[in-house]
């Protein structure tokens, strides 16, 4: 009878120790989960051709900075829907989606109505790098929009983006 006892008690001990070990271990989070957060710039930097990357803006870079997105955000919410402060921290409202085995992250708005897509470079809890690459001839919505951008803030400095474009944009949760 001890030993019967004993060995239901040993029992008892590895199943409760082994259940312990399993609500240790954190959960995965899914993309689409790492995603829903609000991001902010870190860094922006634009390649126009075959010309060298130009940093247009870096977070701490101050007077420096080509372009101020200081007031710029990103906010993904879980049910689909993002929030984008602008440049001049006004708001506006869309949609997101992930496609392509979830490497890229198409968002809509009252601007970009067809979607703007970017490839995903990198995704973390505490990174969301995006890239998208632009033809000089590309008369895709998406691509007229930041091509349209570029070459308003670019035309003082004699930059354009008729040879093409490379946009990569590295973010960071907002604390």
């Amino acid at each position: 009878m001890k030993k019967a006892l004993l060995f239901l008690l040993l029992g008892t001990t590895i199943f409760v120790g082994c259940n312990n070990d399993d609500d240790d271990t954190p959960a995965v989070k899914t993309k689409a989960e790492l995603i829903a957060q609000t991001w902010e710039v870190n860094t922006g930097i634009v390649t126009l051709g075959t010309l060298p990357p130009i940093t247009g803006y870096t977070k701490n870079g101050g007077t420096t900075n080509a372009l101020d997105m200081s007031k710029f955000r990103l906010q993904f919410k879980s049910n689909g829907d993002v929030v984008q402060t602008g440049l001049d921290g006004t708001s506006s409202t869309g949609k997101w989606s992930l496609s392509e085995n979830d490497t890229k992250l198409t968002m809509t708005s009252p601007q970009l109505p067809a979607g703007d897509t970017w490839k995903i470079d990198n995704l973390t809890e505490t990174n969301l790098d995006i890239s998208r690459d632009i033809a000089g001839n590309s008369t895709a919505p998406g691509d007229l929009y930041w091509k349209n951008l570029i070459d308003a803030y670019g035309k003082p400095l004699g930059l354009s983006s008729a040879n093409g474009v490379k946009i990569a944009v590295k973010t960071t949760p907002v604390k």
